[in-house]
């Protein structure tokens, strides 16, 4: 549903993995949206309601404490690997051969992943000390693993500004 009308749309996890690699790799940018849909494309379509769609809320786990919100668990493109192995090591579902899987289904095998590298990698991603100590390899391997936030544009703006004062 977009602005209160119904459109059709592809379902397949391909689709939306597409859609949330876009989504990051353009922050705050313009992206394309036309593959999302099947026939008619809403003249006017809010990001947020493709995100009901994209990342369906859940009432449960409640959030009581654990990582910040802008820690980075997963990246579609640079886990594909990973998401690859966990799917054919847990479930025997091979993601290049499988003709169509809804996303919602996707997400809810995502999810129920456990005992995978995928699983084992997200654990030190949002992993946090809770008391302090010496040397933590916890820590390292969050470190070690951990998905550098894409620059803002200011950001990147600011640092092409800084390299052209001095590749003269």
């Amino acid at each position: 549903t977009v602005s209160g009308r119904e459109y059709s749309i592809y379902t397949d996890f391909r689709v939306w993995m597409k859609f949330e690699i876009s989504l990051a790799e353009r922050h705050g940018e313009t992206i394309p949206i036309d593959y999302l849909f099947k026939n008619e494309r809403p003249s006017y379509c809010n990001v947020r309601d493709l995100l009901a769609f994209s990342r369906p809320a859940r009432e449960l786990p409640r959030k009581v404490r654990g990582t910040a919100d802008d820690v980075i668990v997963l990246d579609f493109k640079i886990d594909a690997d990973l998401i690859y192995a966990a799917f054919l090591q847990q479930y025997g579902i091979d993601l290049i051969e499988i003709p169509e899987l809804h996303w919602h289904k996707f997400l809810a095998l995502m999810d129920g992943l456990k005992g995978t590298k995928l699983d084992e990698v997200m654990g030190y991603r949002c992993y946090q000390r809770q008391e302090s100590k010496d040397i933590d390899p916890y820590e390292e391997m969050r470190e070690a693993w951990r998905i550098e936030k894409p620059l803002t544009a200011e950001e990147q703006a600011e640092i092409d500004s800084f390299n052209a004062a001095f590749s003269h």
